[in-house]
């Protein structure tokens, strides 16, 4: 039996191989040559998000770093604002002194001075406080409490007791009312608490 290949049947060989050719082509350079592609795209948008948080975190770290500089200067000129904590003696002593000193620039003489141990307020400050009386005008009081306010230490009244000397019930015998008063306040200042160390 003698085999022949006729033009048509060579046609679809030729075809055929073709095919094969394109399907071996398509399923083992093309495919896998798209689905790395296609892969590769989905990396570069996780690569630019990442880079994106990397940005994001770099430019905050930066602004993060200068937020804390600030923030400790800010700290470093409240706490240059409180009476110094390192000996309670001294504490006292330094309250004791800007209240003597704005009682002396206003010409008041206390009558009654009484100094506390610096107790803890809170974790981060201890208080101290001092009470105090004397007679002296309203002019004289509203000028002592504007020196304690424009202290260079922040201190603050904690109770103010504020009497008249002369009751105004009727006329006064001889001349005019005695415009004095008794004042007895409390001032108290802010203390850093001293660090615990271990």
């Amino acid at each position: 039996m003698k085999f022949e290949l006729r033009d048509r049947d060579k046609k679809a060989l030729i075809g055929l191989a073709s095919a094969l050719a394109v399907y071996l082509v398509a399923s083992e350079i093309v495919l896998p040559l798209y689905d790395r592609i296609k892969a590769g795209a989905e990396t570069v948008n996780v690569k630019e998000d990442e880079l994106r948080k990397y940005r994001r975190a770099l430019v905050n770290g930066q602004r993060y770093s200068q937020l804390l500089e600030q923030a400790g200067k800010s700290v470093a000129v409240g706490e240059a604002q409180l009476i110094r904590g390192d000996n309670p003696s001294l504490a006292q002593v330094e309250l004791q002194t800007i209240v003597e000193d704005a009682a002396s620039k206003n010409n008041l003489a206390l009558s009654t001075r009484n100094v506390t141990v610096p107790k803890k307020k809170d974790e981060y400050f201890n208080e101290t406080t001092m009470t105090i009386a004397f007679e002296g005008t309203l002019n004289q009081l509203t000028s002592f409490l504007a020196e304690l306010r424009a202290a260079p230490k922040f201190v603050t009244v904690r109770s103010l007791q504020v009497v008249p000397l002369q009751n105004a019930q009727e006329p006064p015998a001889k001349g005019e009312l005695k415009k004095t008063v008794k004042v007895t306040l409390t001032v108290m200042a802010l203390l850093p608490a001293p660090e615990v160390k271990g």
